[in-house]
This record gives structure tokens, sequence and C-alpha cells, in this order.
């Protein structure tokens, strides 16, 4: 009994002596590891100065302009024929985007954020020198399928003729349903309801980095919340391309995730395209104007 000690006492130091070999040579594992491209890869960011290869103007010349477009967003396995059902006056481009979040990593594919804001923000850039007369945006199928609204049914009776002396319209009228109210959704920003209620306290330093301090922040800020909506060439013209091209950038910089980005947006976009921070018309007057249903 009294001569185990000893073994102990070595093995234990024996144990001692292969754990600072270990945290020795630990370093040059994870370097090594990391030159050839295998096994750990810590994200350390990107080297790239454009990581999100920021979207221009495209040359005009010989592209044809139809009067009226469908911007149509799709995620994978998405059927988008019923656009194409329209009738001969509506043309449209249907733009893919992931269905779901991606490793941030070096070596990956980074998150889209906002992803349909960011889909119709490029594509506003890249196509601002060749618009259409009257564009309509439309998000993926599940962003408006639980919406009491028929997308087929309301386009093929859309105002085009409102849209261009308005400028700007939301797809969905105002009504009691939950998810196409307007009235009950104002964010009060000079003074939030609710400690929770952080995306209230974001709003005003966010505004400011889209609009500049020379543009005051609303009090209050409402809207249909949709990412369906309709607008004019003249209306998009009315802002430069590089502020669209800010626009985007604050979506691919921002650390807010991605879900509370897009919201951001849903209740920004009848800003950026000129209406009343409060926008919200009477649904018999926005079906009227919108669709003809006087």
């Amino acid at each position: 009994m009294r001569g185990r000690p000893a073994p102990v006492a070595a093995a234990a130091g024996t144990i001692f002596v292969l754990i600072i070999l270990l945290l020795v040579a630990a370093p040059k594992l994870r370097t090594s590891s990391t030159e050839s491209g295998q096994g750990y890869r810590p994200y350390t960011g990107s080297s790239d100065a454009n990581p999100w290869k920021t979207p221009s103007p495209k040359d005009a010349t010989g592209r044809e302009t139809p009067d009226h477009l469908i911007v149509k967003v799709k995620i994978e396995g998405e059927d988008t024929s019923w656009v194409s059902t329209l009738g001969p006056s509506w043309r449209s481009e249907i733009l893919a985007i992931e269905p779901m979040f991606t490793h941030m990593h070096p070596k990956a594919h980074r998150p889209n954020k906002g992803r349909v804001a960011s889909a119709y923000l490029r594509w506003i850039v890249e196509n601002y020198n060749c618009l259409p007369e009257t564009i309509v945006f439309l998000p993926p199928a599940d962003s408006f399928a639980k919406k009491n609204i028929n997308l087929h049914d309301a386009l093929s009776t859309l105002q085009t003729s409102f849209i261009q002396s308005t400028g700007f319209a939301n797809i969905h009228c105002p009504t009691s349903k939950s998810l196409t109210t307007c009235n009950d959704k104002v964010l009060n920003v000079a003074k939030p309801s609710h400690e929770f209620r952080v995306l209230e306290a974001k709003i005003p330093a966010i505004w400011e980095e889209l609009f500049g301090k020379e543009v005051a922040v609303p009090e209050r800020l409402a809207s249909v919340l949709s990412a369906e909506f309709a607008v004019s060439r003249e209306q998009v013209k009315k802002r430069d391309v590089q502020e669209y091209v800010k626009y985007w950038t604050w979506l691919q910089k921002t650390i807010m995730d991605d879900d509370s980005a897009g919201l951001v947006w849903e209740y920004l976009w009848h800003v950026v395209f000129g209406k009343a921070e409060v926008f919200c018309p009477e649904r018999e007057k926005c079906e009227c104007d919108l669709y003809g249903k006087c």
C-alpha cells in the first residue's frame, strides 16, 4: 500500500507533460489545417474590399423596355408560371434568392440580408437606365400565401394609370385583417410604446443613416406591411441611383437579423417612393383607385 504514491505521481507528471506539449503544438496544427483549406477554419472576415459585389447600372443601349413589368422574387421550388398568364400587357422578370441562411464563413456564401429588399434594390440599381413605365414588385409566395388576396386577379385589374398619377401604391389595401391592416401597425418612433419595441428605438439611427441628418426623423411611421407594391418609372427616378446603392449597402452591412432588416424596409418603401411617413389610405378609396372597385 505504501508503494503506490510513486507510480501515481509519475503518471500524473507524464500527463502534465503531454498537456504542455499539446498546448504548444496546437497553434501550429490550426495554422496547418487552415492553410490547407481542411479542418477547423474560424470566421475571420473577408479580405475582399468589396465582398458584396455592389451593383451598378447596366448599359441601356439596345435594351427593350416594356411598359409594364412584374419583378417577381422566388425561392427554390416555387412555381411562378402564373405570372406569365396575366396577358400580353405584362412582362415579367424572375429573381431567384436563397431559401435559407448560409454559414458565416470566408469560403461560403453569405446570407442575403433582408433577402427580398436586397433583391429589389439590386434590380433597381442595375436597371436604373432602362426602367419600365410601371413596375410591380412581388416577394416569394410564402410572403403573401396567408393574406386574403388573389394576386393574379388583382394584377389583372390593376389600374396602371393610377400608378402613373400617384407614383406608388401598396398592392394590398388596408383591411381589418391583422396581416394587412395599417393604422394599428404604427411605429411610434419618437416615444416607443414599450421597452421591448426594439425596432421603434432603432429607427432614428437607421433613418439618419439612410436619408441623412437633413431629413427630420418622423414621430410616427406606418404603412400596409408587405413587400408587394407598384411604382412608376418617374417616381423611381426622383432619387439618384447612388441613393439606392446606399440603401442596398446598408442592408449588406447591418448587424440586424435578416427578418428585422426586411421589416425595416416594409416600413420604408412608401417613404422612399414619395409618400407621407404615415401612409394608410381608406380601404374603399384604395380599392376604387387601385382596382376600379368603386
